[in-house]
């Protein structure tokens, strides 16, 4: 009997470690999620009289995320960093990732982990966001299916890089697969790592800039920094269609 209690009390820890970080719970029934708002370091504002204003539109694509294990839309993050990387404003995180929501998880620090960093050194936090310290309801959002749009007001002329992270969890392949090399399984239900596309835009009216995919992060550990080996990217690279930035 008590081996028995052992097998199934093994499976369950297994079950519980394979679960993706995931966002039914935070999926919109509309095909497309908006963001309205501007951020200063530490604090987020609503578009102020005399900014200009970004915008940003991404596609996704749900022939592929609808492949993982779990077949959700991906977790997303976009942001703002001036030239030295002091200034960061987050316009846009999906619900999960913002408010540490995870279905059947405490934490996720794999789910977008570079995002994580930035947003501590934009806020002076440690750690991803949690149930009880989220991210700010003014970027936060529902997990888009088709289309993401948001916006975000700044200083008329201001140059900046904005970065675009995606992670969509249970994308295994030969490169990232779901289980380790001691045979127990990944233990964030991972995958393919996050995936981080960079661009740079001046916001004066009719700039336009499309992003490139600069990097990724690590598959079963957050990390910082960004891995420029894209070496095993498969799937991932092709869970987001068009990307537009535009200054109107």
């Amino acid at each position: 009997m008590l081996r028995i209690f052992g097998i199934v009390a093994l499976f369950g820890v297994m079950v519980f470690a394979s679960m993706g970080c995931y966002d039914s719970a935070g999926v919109q029934d509309d095909s497309i999620v908006s963001a309205e708002s501007s951020s200063q370091t530490g604090q987020i504002n609503f578009i102020q009289e005399g900014d200009v204003v970004l915008y940003f539109s991404v596609d996704l694509n749900p022939d592929i995320y609808e492949r993982s294990d779990w077949g959700e839309p991906p977790q997303v993050a976009i942001w703002l960093e001036d030239s030295v990387g002091k200034d960061i404003r987050t316009v846009f995180v999906t619900y999960r990732s913002a408010t540490g929501d995870w279905m059947g998880k405490v934490s996720c620090p794999v789910a977008l982990p570079y995002w994580f960093s930035r947003y501590n050194k934009e806020t002076g936090t440690v750690g991803p966001p949690t149930y009880r310290n989220p991210a700010p309801h003014a970027v936060t959002g529902a997990t888009p299916t088709l289309e993401l749009t948001a916006r975000t007001g700044v200083a008329p002329k201001s140059e900046w890089s904005y970065f675009i992270e995606v992670n969509v969890a249970g994308d295994y392949n030969r490169d990232f697969p779901s289980m380790l090399e001691s045979g127990r399984p990944d233990p964030q239900g991972n995958g393919q790592p996050s995936l981080i596309y960079k661009g740079t835009i001046i916001a004066e009216p009719g700039s336009h800039s499309t992003p490139v995919l600069v990097g990724r992060t690590e598959q079963w550990s957050p990390t910082d920094t960004i891995i420029e080996d894209l070496r095993g990217i498969t799937t991932a690279k092709e869970l987001l269609g068009k990307i537009e930035v535009t200054c109107p």
